[in-house]
């Protein structure tokens, strides 16, 4: 697994960038979706909630294959990873639950996390460059 660099985990958890998350089916059609809940729950997980996910739900239980993007202004970052699972109770379900129910007033019905494998820069300081 590898480790999110500091800064990458800081625009994953910053309310205001602009998330993305990419999934593909079992016969490899591709899905990319705007979710805002994406966040860094370590240096080697990310969260993110589950609110209307339907075909993105579907790729990530076959497959488990996922990237996501966070980007704001001329920085971003990208992760690939690997689909662990959705939850539907503990602290970081409660813990997100709470926090979509304060910033967007809607229920979360599960929240999926993600095994960090790879990291890169998708900014235009070092675009493509593999951060971990």
């Amino acid at each position: 697994m590898a480790k999110m660099p500091k800064e990458v985990m800081d625009m994953f958890n910053d309310r205001e960038a602009a998330k993305v998350l990419a999934t593909v089916s079992a016969d490899g059609v591709l899905n990319v979706v705007p979710v805002g809940t994406l966040a860094a729950v370590d240096e080697e997980t990310i969260a993110f909630a589950d609110i209307f996910l339907g075909k993105t739900k579907s790729n990530l239980e076959a497959t488990k294959k996922v990237a996501a993007t966070a980007y704001k202004g001329l920085d971003g970052y990208q992760i690939k990873g690997t689909f662990q699972g959705f939850q539907t109770s503990g602290p970081l379900f409660e813990q997100m639950s709470k926090a979509v129910k304060e910033m967007l007033k809607l229920d979360v019905r599960a929240v999926g996390t993600i095994k960090v494998e790879e990291v890169y820069s998708v900014g235009v300081k070092a675009p493509g460059k593999k951060l971990a």
